[in-house]
């Protein structure tokens, strides 16, 4: 679990680069789940807004299971994301990344 979980997280950094808006992960290392911010295109800023809408798009349009956490404190913006295998986490990272593509 560790070894998916680290590469999880290095493969979420490397997204936050591309500019489709994906904040540095927040919280503790221990967890079997990643929580990441979504990031509003313009400003840079999370945004709860776009988070619900990206989780909406993965569950309805992709089958992608994340859960919103936008609405809890310390969580603006953000979606909490369960260490898979490294299929699954390869799944959810390729899905998360078509989504952001679109959502703006």
């Amino acid at each position: 679990m560790v070894g998916y979980r680290s590469h999880l997280l290095t493969s979420l950094a490397e997204l936050g680069k591309t500019g489709l808006g994906v904040g540095n992960s927040i919280g503790g290392n221990d967890a079997n789940f990643v929580i990441i911010p979504i990031l509003d295109s313009k400003t840079g800023e999370p945004s709860s807004a776009r988070a619900n809408k990206v989780y909406k798009a993965l569950a309805e349009e992709h089958g992608v299971v994340v859960r919103y956490r936008g609405n809890e404190p310390g969580c603006p913006g953000c979606l909490r994301i369960t260490v898979g295998t490294e299929e699954e986490n390869k799944a959810v990272l390729d899905k998360l990344t078509e989504v952001l593509r679109i959502i703006s």
